[in-house]
């Protein structure tokens, strides 16, 4: 199986057991529950202002929304259901906010 997340500390902290969660949920097809982790992921990592957290999220949201695309493309999370239905992804929605919110923290430090 595809390893999603790249960045997982074993400490247990909040954000590494919810980046665990997404893992393991997509891993057993529950891709709304990984991507409502990664959800979570996101606000946790951007409560504490880490930007490593936050490009860490986008790219996981990146590759489960891929992930789905090719091994699920039925589902209401793919990216060939959002266009039929003419809706916008929430995996690209997810994506492009944590990289967002990646870029106001390093912006902050300057």
């Amino acid at each position: 199986m595809q390893k999603f997340v790249q960045e997982v500390n074993e400490d247990g902290d909040i954000y590494s057991q919810l980046m665990t969660i997404s893992q393991k949920s997509i891993e057993n097809a529950h891709y709304e529950t990984a991507y409502h982790a990664l959800c979570a992921a996101l606000h946790y990592a951007q409560d504490i202002g880490d930007e490593h957290c936050l490009k860490a999220v986008s790219e996981a949201a990146k590759a489960q929304s891929d992930w789905i695309d090719a091994h699920a493309p039925e589902h209401r999370l793919s990216s060939q259901s959002t266009i039929l239905r003419q809706g916008v992804s929430l995996y690209d929605t997810l994506c492009k906010q944590a990289a967002t919110q990646a870029l106001l923290v390093i912006s902050k430090k300057y």
